[in-house]
């Protein structure tokens, strides 16, 4: 059992450490695109953690931090 908890935690990781796009970021926080923009446009999300090119990407650990915080009715970003 020491082994899956292992593989677990290694899977845990990397997922935390995934970058996710636009449009990943604003399904994970159940949102449409456009309305993710609009609160992007208005600094009411995290700043993104990468770009790649003319492309926005967020750590999931970023986008799960500002959900448990409480998204946009938490504290300021």
């Amino acid at each position: 059992m020491f082994a899956d908890q292992e593989a677990h935690e290694e899977t845990t990781l990397v997922e935390e450490d995934a970058y996710l796009t636009r449009r990943e970021a604003a399904a994970r926080c159940r949102v449409p695109l456009s309305t993710f923009d609009a609160l992007r446009r208005q600094s009411r999300v995290p700043y993104p953690d990468a770009r790649m090119g003319k492309h926005m990407l967020w750590k999931m650990s970023t986008i799960v931090g500002f959900l448990e915080s409480g998204g946009t009715s938490g504290r300021a970003h």
